[in-house]
């Protein structure tokens, strides 16, 4: 009869602890609340048969597929998963250590002492995910031999420069000025090796009506085809010819090759105002470096680079098993692979359907404080029957004792 009230009171007492962790841990992100169940302790045969009934045990489980509300924070390097599945962490930077589930998606950045930085949780774990490749893709696996570490450091990735193939002017040619009048207008463009060069269009107002002339040169090479050229209008003001002109040109720095530029002059017009040169765009840009990086939804780690271009430099996936209850926890955000786990299989946030990331959001607590003070008055009761079954035990063995003298 001791034992089984005893057994209560152990059993009461992992519940209450359990519920007081799960309301301290209210806030943590991605934290899973833990649940107390118990069975009965019972030695000897069926019902039938004589049997001794030694209580109950407590039996922990952690409630892992509870969703959490996901809360914007705004923060770059937040991510919350909305449906099933993980995020991955390894305890080694080589990837030797503990592979780690986790939904708890704050991370910042760990400095090595050889300068190079990386993305890890906030336990000093690091985050996996799939780099990108030569061509700015992310070669896919389902498997976590395929994952690596987030390398953020500037030195970690490069913008390669692009050369401008192709740019578009806004301008106004007077139609009311004399001949030999000249509008002379500029664009900026990027050569082979990303190095910016000026290229100047000249439109002289030829003695025919409606007519231009079009001249190219760059103080920056030599212009070796496509000027000049004549630009007519029809009598509204709009451009008739050509729409489009492509130049070639030889640049003076020998490292920088050549270019050939479609220019699009389909937004240079001819009316009775002032000539003049409203705007110009480019494609192409400079090399850059790593300067900054945020999640974002679709699971990418995007880096922002110094020439103002964005592009993702790895891809977080989302790791999902066979069997969560068999997951060990590690922690209320952390959990190992168990013996009846089943394997890891990885997906991708923006492709699959169970699941997506949502970035600079968090996943808050899944813990429910009203649920959790609930459970701790009935609990906290059930420990107080439990005393008091203990206390009439031992009542009846003092009786018992001195009814033997």
């Amino acid at each position: 009869m001791f034992s089984s009230s005893i057994a209560a009171l152990n059993g009461h007492s992992n519940a209450l602890a359990a519920i007081a962790d799960n309301i301290a841990n209210s806030t943590s992100d991605g934290y899973k609340p833990k649940d107390i169940l118990f069975k009965e302790l019972v030695n000897g045969g069926n019902r039938s048969e004589a049997q001794t009934f030694n209580g109950m045990a407590p039996i922990s489980r952690t409630l892992i597929d509870k969703q959490g509300e996901i809360l914007s924070t705004g923060r770059g390097l937040d991510a919350g998963i909305a449906g099933s599945g993980f995020f991955v962490v390894n305890s080694q930077l080589a990837g030797a250590g503990e592979t780690l589930l986790t939904r708890a998606g704050s991370f910042q950045p760990r400095a090595e002492s050889n300068g190079q930085v990386f993305l890890a949780d906030q336990d000093g774990n690091f985050l996996q995910g799939w780099p990108a490749n030569t061509t700015g893709g992310f070669t896919i696996s389902t498997t976590i031999g395929s994952l690596g570490p987030i390398r953020i450091d500037p030195g970690s990735a490069t913008f390669a420069p692009v050369a401008t193939t192709s740019a578009t002017i806004l301008a106004n040619l007077n139609t009311t000025d004399p001949a030999g009048s000249i509008l002379n207008t500029n664009i900026d463009v990027f050569d082979n090796t990303g190095a910016t060069n000026n290229v100047n269009l000249a439109f002289t107002k030829n003695a025919a009506p409606n007519t231009w002339d079009l001249v190219v040169t760059s103080p920056d090479g030599a212009v070796t085809a496509g000027t000049p050229a004549t630009v007519t209008f029809d009598a509204t003001g709009a451009i008739i010819a050509p729409a489009n002109q492509s130049v070639s040109i030889t640049w003076t720095n020998v490292a920088a090759g050549a270019s050939t530029i479609s220019i699009d002059l389909s937004n240079v017009s001819q009316f009775g105002a002032p000539s003049f040169q409203q705007a110009f765009s480019a494609n192409g840009n400079p090399s850059g470096t790593l300067s900054t990086v945020r999640i974002n939804d679709k699971g990418e780690v995007e880096g922002l680079f110094s020439n103002g271009r964005t592009r993702g430099i790895y891809k977080l996936p989302i790791a999902t098993v066979r069997n969560t209850a068999a997951l060990e926890a590690q922690s209320g955000t952390h959990f190992s692979l168990g013996q009846n786990t089943g394997l890891v299989t990885l997906l991708e946030a923006d492709v699959s359907s169970i699941a997506g990331v949502i970035g600079g959001s968090l996943e808050n607590s899944s813990v429910e404080l009203s649920d959790e003070f609930t459970k701790m008055i009935v609990t906290q009761q059930a420990y107080n029957n439990a005393a008091q079954a203990l206390r009439t035990v031992d009542e009846m063995f003092q009786i018992a004792a001195t009814m033997k003298t």
